[in-house]
């Protein structure tokens, strides 16, 4: 027997509803995010990019509301220890978060190299051969890298090197304005911002990584609603199983 439109939403109601009523009934999370394109920009009517898209379609999924609030990387950080902001989005493991934060399940992965302009700094065979050289290597302030790259990058003489930026607009305005010779960062996001400012052209020399990321949950919001981790990875699982997350993804080539 087949239903009448009509007939099928009202029989899908009575499961819709604890959902709806449940939302309504829960604060909205409040969500960092900042200027970091193609994964976060601004639009006319709030943020746009894949993470957003991203986590708009888990949210529905998972029954939440989201409040976007807009603050560079470190601050974000900050303000989720001091339990004023929620969630964070694009977040690489690290032992010392958990002092603050929860992670989810990884959502999607993301690339780490080492970028400089065309015809500027030379390509090293690995990160570790900048080692007492005169250059600059700029990073946004508060990320944090995989393991691997960590470990280079906490050695003495390499930390002598870095240059920290306070937000994620400066890796390329620093390259260009000579005020640091390389910088470590996403490559999709330099690149995507070097396509759209006329001005030197920037090429990735080093490959250093391809990292899960994860939502960042403040371990204050966890206290006040334990089941949410787990609500959030099972509601991960469903988005991610449904066609609108490919199609999200398809939105985004090479990310």
């Amino acid at each position: 027997m087949r239903l009448s439109r009509r007939d099928a939403l009202c029989a899908a109601l009575p499961l819709a509803l604890p959902w709806a009523a449940a939302a309504a009934e829960v604060a909205a999370l409040r969500v960092g995010w900042g200027d970091y394109p193609p994964f976060q920009r601004s639009g006319p009517n709030g943020p746009l990019g894949l993470d957003i898209e991203l986590m708009n379609l888990w949210a529905r999924v998972c029954g939440e509301r989201l409040e976007w609030q807009r603050m560079p990387w470190a601050r974000q950080l900050l303000e989720l220890a001091q339990g004023q902001l929620d969630l964070m989005t694009a977040a690489t493991f690290s032992m010392e978060r958990l002092a603050f934060a929860d992670y989810t399940e990884p959502y999607r992965q993301e690339r780490v190299a080492l970028l400089a302009l065309v015809g500027g700094a030379p390509a090293p065979a690995r990160l570790s051969d900048l080692k007492g050289r005169a250059v600059r290597i700029g990073m946004i302030r508060g990320v944090v890298f995989p393991a691997a790259v960590q470990y280079e990058l906490d050695d003495p003489e390499m930390q002598r090197l870095l240059v920290p930026l306070h937000a994620n607009d400066l890796s390329l305005s620093a390259l260009r304005g000579r005020r640091v010779d390389y910088v470590i960062d996403d490559p999709g996001t330099v690149l995507y911002r070097a396509q759209l400012a006329p001005g030197d052209a920037v090429k990735v020399v080093l490959e250093l990584a391809i990292s899960p990321v994860h939502l960042l949950l403040s371990r204050r919001l966890m206290q006040a609603r334990p089941e949410l981790l787990q609500r959030l990875n099972q509601g991960l699982q469903r988005a991610r199983a449904s066609a609108d997350w490919a199609q999200v993804l398809a939105r985004y080539p090479g990310l």
